[in-house]
C-alpha cells in the first residue's frame, strides 16, 4: 500500500471526483478521510489513526480496500458486456504511456486480477504486453516476459480445443448419419485428445470444451461412453461454470446448446417437467440454434422436437411455426438434412402430403448419401410411408426395393429392422382387406418395433404414426 498515496496524488481531477462522489454516496465516511487526506498531502499515517481510532492492522485493512475502489473507478469491472472489455483494454496504451506509472500499475493490476479469475488468456496477453514495456528498464521485465509467455501458450491451447470440439461436431454428424465404426473411433480418439488438453490446462473453456463432447457422446450415442459418467453431474458442473464466467464472455452464447443437452438429458429419463422447461428455452432462441453446430449437433433437437409434441399431441404447434425463420449454415449438410425432414413433417401434419413428398424428394436429389446410409434409410424410409399415405404404391414399392437391395447387396445385417419394417410397408400396397394378412402385419410392425433400438434405430421421427397405422 505504499503506492496508495502516491496513486490518489496523481489522479486527474475528473477520476478523483467520481472516487470521492461514490465515496460521499455510499457515506464511507472513514474511506472519504482517507481519500482526501492522501490527495492533499496535509496529515501524516500516524495522525490518521488517532483520528479514525484504529490499530495498524485495521490502518492496513482500510488502506487496501480504499486501494481497491481506487484500482475498480481506474479499470472498471469485467462483469459487463464485450463492448465494455474491449473498451478497457484500448485504454492500456493511453493509461500506461500518458499516465504515471504508479496509476498505469493499479489500472493494469486490477484488469489482470479480474482477467485471471475468468482465464482470459487471450486479453490478458495485452496486458502482460504492456506490463513488459512500462518495466522494460526493471528487474520485473523478466517475470512479465514469462508471464506473458505462458498466457500464450494457454491461448494456443484453448485455441487447439476449440478445433478439436469443432472437428469433433463435424465427425458426430457423420456419424450421426452413417454409424461407421471407423468414425466412432475417431471421436473416442478426438475426446482423449481433449482429455490430454484439459490435463495440461485445466482453464474453466477447456473444461467446458470437454463436458460438452463427453456429454454427447452420453447423452445421443449412449454406448460410447463408461457406464459410470454420470451425465447429470457433467451437466450441472457446466452450467455452473457458465454461470460464473462474465457476461462478457463468448462462452456465454454457448448456453443455448447446453440448453439443449439438459432437455435430451431430463427427456431420457423422462422427468417431464424438467424437459418443458429447457424445451421452452431452446425454443424461444430456436432462430439461431443450427448456427451452433461448431459447439453441439444442435440441429438433433428438430428431431427430438417432433417426438416430443407429438407425445404432448402437439403437434398443431409444428404447424403454427411453420413460417419461423431457422438460420442454417448453407455447408452444413447434417442440420440441412435434419431441417428437411422437420419441414417435411410440418407439411405432413398440416395435411399438405404432396409437399411432404417434394421436400423429402429434393433432399434425395440434392444431397449424396452414398456413406451415410442411416440417414439415407430415414429419409427414404419416411418418403415410402408418405407415398402409402397418398395411395401412390408404385413410387412406394421403387424405394422399398432400392433399400433392400443395398442392405442385402452390402451385407448390413445390423439393419434387420429395416428389413422388418420394408414387409410391414409392403403388405400395404396389396391394400388387402383380408383379417389374417392384417394380423401377420401387426405382428411384423411388432417384430420392428422389438429390434428398432439402439445405434441402429431409424425414424425416432415418425413412429408414433407408425404406432397408429399399423397397432390399431
Amino acid at each position: 500500500m505504499i503506492k496508495l498515496k502516491k496513486v490518489i496524488s496523481q489522479l486527474n481531477d475528473t477520476t478523483y471526483s467520481s472516487i470521492r462522489d461514490a465515496l460521499v454516496k455510499n457515506n464511507a465516511e472513514n474511506f472519504l478521510f482517507l481519500f482526501e487526506s492522501y490527495r492533499h498531502g496535509d496529515i501524516s499515517d500516524d495522525d490518521i489513526k488517532t483520528k479514525l481510532n484504529l490499530n495498524p492492522n485495521s490502518f492496513y485493512v482500510l488502506k487496501s480496500r480504499l486501494y481497491d475502489k481506487v484500482q475498480n473507478n481506474l479499470a472498471g469491472d469485467i462483469q459487463v458486456n464485450q463492448a465494455d472489455i474491449l473498451r478497457q483494454l484500448q485504454q492500456i496504451p493511453d493509461i500506461c504511456f500518458n499516465t504515471p506509472r504508479e496509476i498505469a500499475v493499479a489500472f493494469l493490476q486490477k484488469l489482470e486480477k479480474d482477467l485471471r479469475l475468468f482465464d482470459m488468456h487471450n486479453e490478458l496477453l495485452m496486458v502482460y504486453a504492456a506490463y513488459k514495456k512500462i518495466h522494460l528498464y526493471s528487474d520485473k521485465y523478466f517475470h512479465f516476459s514469462q508471464l506473458y509467455n505462458k498466457h500464450i501458450a494457454f491461448s494456443l491451447s484453448i485455441e487447439k480445443s476449440e478445433e478439436i470440439l469443432g472437428n469433433f461436431n463435424r465427425i458426430l454428424a457423420q456419424y450421426d448419419f452413417s454409424r461407421s465404426t471407423a468414425l466412432l473411433n475417431e471421436l473416442l480418439f478426438l475426446r482423449k485428445e481433449i482429455l490430454d488438453h484439459f490435463a495440461l490446462n485445466n482453464s474453466r473453456q477447456i473444461e467446458i470444451i470437454k463436458n460438452m463432447i463427453e456429454l454427447q457422446l452420453r447423452l445421443l450415442f449412449t454406448n460410447a461412453m463408461p457406464k459410470e459418467y454420470d451425465a447429470k453431474e457433467a451437466l450441472e458442473r457446466t452450467q455452473f461454470l457458465l454461470d460464473e464466467l462474465p457476461d462478457s464472455s463468448p462462452l456465454k452464447k454457448w448456453q443455448i446448446s447446453l440448453d439443449y443437452l439438459f432437455f435430451e438429458y431430463f427427456r431420457k429419463i423422462e422427468h417431464s417437467k424438467n424437459a418443458a422447461l429447457y424445451y421452452d428455452k431452446i425454443v424461444a432462441n430456436l432462430e439461431c440454434l443450427l448456427l451452433q453446430s461448431h459447439i453441439c449437433i444442435t440441429s438433433g433437437f428438430l428431431v427430438s422436437k417432433i417426438k416430443y409434441l407429438q407425445e404432448l399431441e402437439r403437434t398443431n404447434d409444428m404447424v403454427e411455426h411453420c413460417l419461423q425463420v431457422l438460420l442454417i449454415d448453407s455447408d452444413d449438410m447434417h442440420s440441412k438434412v435434419h431441417l428437411a425432414l422437420y419441414q417435411a413433417m410440418t407439411s405432413y401434419y398440416a395435411g399438405k402430403y404432396k409437399e411432404a413428398i417434394n421436400k423429402l424428394n429434393d433432399v434425395i436429389n440434392l444431397y449424396s448419401f452414398k456413406d451415410f446410409f442411416h440417414i439415407s434409410a430415414d429419409v427414404k424410409l419416411t418418403l415410402a410411408f408418405f407415398y402409402i399415405k397418398v395411395k401412390e404404391y408404385e413410387m412406394a414399392d421403387n424405394i422399398l426395393k432400392s433399400i433392400y437391395r443395398k442392405i442385402k447387396s452390402d451385407k448390413l445385417d445390423q439393419y434387420v429392422n429395416a428389413l422388418d419394417l420394408i414387409k410391414v410397408f409392403t403388405a400395404d400396397l396389396s391394400e388387402s382387406d383380408d383379417k389374417r394378412s392384417q394380423a401377420k402385419q401387426r405382428d411384423l410392425f411388432t417384430l420392428f418395433m422389438a429390434r428398432n433400438n439402439g445405434e441402429y434405430e431409424l425414424l425416432k421421427h415418425l413412429q408414433l404414426e407408425l404406432n397408429k397405422r399399423y397397432l390399431k
